[in-house]
């Protein structure tokens, strides 16, 4: 019975932010959601992890003025989104500092329109985060994501400061400085070699520190690097996180990829860009107002500059239009494919054809999206009856 209760409130959706969304829309409009993702300060990091994809040691130096900052917030919210989200990436975003939040914050209160709800999320190393941006976000509503890949030692492998020391001891600071202010942050782990072989001991570290929203992210920048894992070795990865989880019962505990699959059991998906096609209703900008689909797609796929473009003609741009057929290209085994109204193909950007990445292959980790679907279902399907 507690097991039944336990996939029963699993079941159901836990994303409430996306919810509201759909469930409040107004009938008449289509004007529902719109995500930018800002890089205030580009790729520029205090980090330098081992398998980051930023190549934050590249970085320009360049962060976001203040001109465009509230060039990207008001013509955001003039879209007259209903739920307009704001998502602060890097590099390390953190790295701008205090009053910069503070001003995008007093922004969006200037330009939020009636019946507008705005969103915030921040996806941070969790490094600088002292007891002011803490009480910020806490006061503004700011989801919070940070990364950690373990305990000291897993973690210490590869997320190291520019010195070479971990950063183990300052991301619990900046986690308990968020606890303080009763922001229960989402946890994404990165999963590579070198921590595959610590499935439980890490499951249980994350749950150990007060995590109960994980998010597993798997490193594949390309088919030969030394982090990048397969995708069998994905599979068994979230295997064996699946059935320590199953084990220990608590239905508080969220993790991303395993809701995601418990979803399709009920015939619909997540909000996720990686399976879904959000993407679509996304853009993101550089600290120069420079505009692309995502971080992912560069140069072929400007839209360009948020000073100078309204953002109701990207839609029609031949960029956006190249976009969105580059992410519809699907190899006939997809169109063929029972999951793919769920699977979306995945990313372009994580897409193999001839053993090369290609956007119009196959998502690398199909076989484990199809394995850990069947391998839910079935202990779903007993313990249900």
């Amino acid at each position: 019975m507690v097991k039944q209760k336990l996939f029963s409130q699993m079941s159901s959706f836990k994303n409430k932010k996306v919810v509201e969304m759909f469930k409040n829309q107004d009938k008449d409009s289509t004007n529902v959601y719109f995500s930018v993702q800002l890089k205030p300060v580009g790729n520029a990091c205090n980090l330098r992890c081992n398998y980051c994809y930023a190549k934050s040691h590249l970085a320009t130096g360049k962060i976001m003025s203040d001109e465009i900052l509230e060039a990207t917030i008001k013509k955001i919210i003039k879209q007259n989104y209903r739920y307009p989200t704001f998502s602060w990436h890097g590099g390390e975003p953190t790295l701008i500092g205090y009053e910069f939040f503070e001003f995008a914050v007093q922004l969006m209160e200037k330009y939020r329109r009636h019946k507008q709800t705005v969103y915030n999320l921040i996806q941070t190393n969790a490094t600088r985060i002292n007891p002011e941006l803490a009480e910020l976000f806490s006061e503004n509503n700011f989801g919070v994501s940070i990364s950690l890949d373990g305990s000291e030692n897993i973690h210490g492998k590869n997320r190291k400061f520019i010195n070479g020391t971990n950063s183990f001891t300052e991301v619990i600071k900046g986690v308990e400085n968020l606890q303080e202010y009763n922001i229960e942050p989402l946890v994404i782990c990165t999963v590579s070699k070198d921590n595959l072989p610590y499935v439980t001991e890490t499951f249980d570290f994350l749950i150990s520190q007060g995590f109960r929203k994980i998010k597993y992210s798997p490193v594949f920048d390309s088919l030969t690097d030394n982090f990048s894992i397969t995708s069998d070795e994905w599979f068994e990865y979230l295997k064996k996180v699946f059935y320590r989880w199953f084990e220990i019962g608590d239905p508080e505990i969220q993790v991303r990829e395993l809701d995601e699959v418990i979803v399709w059991l009920s015939n619909t998906s997540l909000n996720l860009c990686s399976s879904n096609k959000t993407c679509l209703n996304w853009i993101s900008i550089n600290p120069d107002g420079e505009i692309y689909p995502c971080e992912y797609l560069k140069e072929q796929y400007r839209y360009g500059n948020i000073i100078e473009v309204e953002l109701n003609t990207i839609i029609s741009s031949p960029q956006f239009l190249e976009f969105r057929r580059v992410f519809a290209n699907n190899p006939t085994e997809c169109q063929k494919c029972e999951f793919l109204k769920l699977c979306g193909n995945g990313c372009p950007t994580t897409r193999i054809k001839n053993n090369q990445i290609s956007s119009d292959g196959v998502y690398a980790f199909c076989g484990q999206r199809k394995k850990l679907f069947y391998e839910i279902k079935k202990t779903f399907d007993k313990e249900l009856n």
